[in-house]
C-alpha cells in the first residue's frame, strides 16, 4: 500500500509536543488524523502529507466513539498504521490539597482516555498491523514530592502499556512506551497556575507548603527542560523504524533519575529531597509537636 493511503492518528494535537509532531509528520509526507478537544485550535500545516481534524474529548466516551467512526471514514480503504496517545494533563500540588475529583480527572485523561481510544481504534490497527505509541513520563520510575497524581497516572499507563504489548502482539500490533523528562511546553505553566489557584483557596495549606513549593519551582527552573523535538524524534523513530525499544526513556537528566530510582528507598528519598532543596522544607516534625497538634 502506498504511503498516501497510510494514516497516523495523534491525540493532544494542540499541545506543544503534539503540534510539533503533527508538523513533522505532515511536512515529511505522512497523513495525520489530528485529534483535539477543540479541533479549531489545531495548527494549519502545509506539506505533502494530508491532515484531517477530529474532535476528541478523553473524558467523554461518546466523543471517543464518534472520533473512531470519523477516523474510519477518513482512512477509508487505506490503513491506520499508527496511533500516538499524546494527550495528557498534569495535576500537581501537595496531596493534602488535591481534590479527589482532580485525581480522577488525572486518571481519566492520562490513563482511561488512551485506553478507550486504543480500544475503539483496535479494529483499524489490526487491519493495518499498526503501531501504538503511548507517551508516558520519567515520573513513572521516580516520583517526586507534589507530583504524585501525574506520576501515579504514568505508572499506571506503563503497566497498561505492558499488557497492550503482550496482548496485541498476536495481531501484529507493536506497542511502544516513550517516557520523556521535562519538556519546554505550556503544560507545566498551566499545571503550576492551577496548583497555585487551588492553594489560594486553602490559606493554611498555602502558608505551610509555600516554602517547599518555591524551592521546588526554583530547582526545576535551574535544571531546565528539553525542546519538544526530543520527544518528537523518539516518536518518529518508534513509528517508522523496524526495531525500536519497547520502552524508551528520553531527555536530559533522565538517566540520572533512572539511577536514583534503583537506590534503596531511604537513600533515594534523601537524595531527591536534597536535589530539590526540600531537606529543610519537608523536615519531619518532632514527635512532641505532632502530638500537640492532634
Amino acid at each position: 500500500m502506498a504511503d498516501r493511503d497510510r494514516w497516523v492518528m495523534v491525540t493532544g494535537g494542540t499541545g506543544g509536543i503534539g503540534k510539533a509532531l503533527i508538523a513533522r509528520l505532515v511536512t515529511h509526507g505522512h497523513n495525520v488524523v489530528a485529534a483535539a478537544r477543540q479541533p479549531e485550535r489545531l495548527s494549519t500545516v502545509v506539506g505533502p502529507g494530508r491532515i484531517a481534524r477530529v474532535q476528541l474529548n478523553l473524558e467523554d466516551s461518546e466523543t471517543i466513539e464518534a472520533a473512531a467512526r470519523e477516523v474510519a471514514r477518513v482512512v477509508g480503504h487505506g490503513q491506520l498504521s499508527g496511533l500516538v496517545n499524546m494527550a495528557g494533563v498534569i495535576v500537581e500540588g501537595p496531596l493534602e490539597a488535591i481534590a479527589p475529583a482532580d485525581l480522577r480527572r488525572q486518571f481519566e485523561i492520562n490513563l482511561i482516555g488512551p485506553f478507550a481510544v486504543t480500544q475503539a481504534l483496535l479494529p483499524l490497527l489490526k487491519q493495518a498491523r499498526g503501531k501504538v505509541v503511548n507517551i508516558g513520563a520519567i515520573s513513572a520510575h521516580l516520583t517526586v514530592p507534589f507530583y504524585g497524581p501525574i506520576a501515579a497516572s504514568k505508572s499506571a499507563l506503563a503497566s497498561l502499556n505492558d499488557a497492550m504489548r503482550l496482548e496485541f502482539a498476536q495481531f501484529g500490533i507493536e506497542v511502544i512506551l516513550i517516557e520523556p523528562g521535562a519538556m519546554k511546553t505550556g503544560i507545566f505553566s498551566t499545571s503550576r497556575a492551577a496548583r497555585d489557584a487551588n492553594l489560594l483557596r486553602l490559606p493554611e495549606l498555602e502558608r505551610h507548603y509555600r516554602p517547599a513549593l518555591n524551592e521546588m519551582d526554583r530547582a526545576f527552573e535551574k535544571a531546565g527542560a528539553d525542546d519538544p523535538q526530543v520527544t518528537v524524534d523518539a516518536v518518529i523513530k518508534a513509528l517508522f523504524q523496524s526495531r525500536f525499544s519497547a520502552r524508551a526513556v528520553v531527555g536530559r537528566r533522565t538517566s540520572a533519575m533512572l539511577m536514583l530510582s534503583r537506590l534503596p528507598i531511604r537513600a533515594r528519598d534523601r537524595l531527591v529531597k536534597g536535589a530539590l532543596g526540600l531537606g529543610a522544607a519537608l523536615k519531619p516534625l518532632a514527635s512532641s509537636t505532632v502530638m500537640n497538634d492532634r
